[in-house]
């Protein structure tokens, strides 16, 4: 009697064990079915002081499916660039809230990308004329999204 109460202890434990492990598999798979089913994260431009708004393209995304692409793919994205005036404020805003704004990048006329300031999530139009790409990216809990817009400034 005093080796079967080991014994069935041992057993007992064994099968909390695998009853956890099957329970925290089917959660797991039921929280991947949810984020996988989440729409992506929409993000528009809006101009300030105007009712301007300017509808980004999602460029790259690690929430459903991983794509990688080049800076330079963004610049050859087929997206008509949006007239806005010279100077003016540009106001990223997104349709669900980001855990983080990651970065913004402007490409020169050079197809050379460079890093703007991203702490206010504004970009200030340039006050030369001309078509400009933007691309930006935020990060939720479940990934992050890139965007791509383009301006004319006139």
């Amino acid at each position: 009697m005093k080796r079967l109460i080991p014994i069935i202890a041992v057993i007992a434990v064994i099968w909390a064990l695998c009853y956890t492990v099957i329970i925290l598999f089917l959660l797991g798979e039921s929280l991947l079915v949810t984020l996988s089913s989440k729409p992506l994260p929409q993000s528009t431009v809006q101009v300030q002081g105007t009712t301007l708004s300017i509808p980004a393209e999602n460029f790259e995304s690690t929430l459903k499916q991983h794509t990688k692409y080049n800076e330079f793919s963004a610049i050859d994205m087929p997206i008509s660039p949006v007239n806005v005036p010279a100077g003016s404020t540009l106001l990223l805003t997104f349709d669900q809230t980001p855990k983080e704004f990651t970065f913004i990048e402007q490409a020169n006329k050079f197809n050379r990308w460079f890093r703007l300031d991203h702490s206010h999530h504004t970009i200030a139009a340039p006050d030369t004329p001309g078509i400009y790409t933007y691309l930006y990216s935020a990060s939720w809990f479940e990934g992050s999204v890139s965007y791509v817009i383009k301006i004319k400034v006139q």
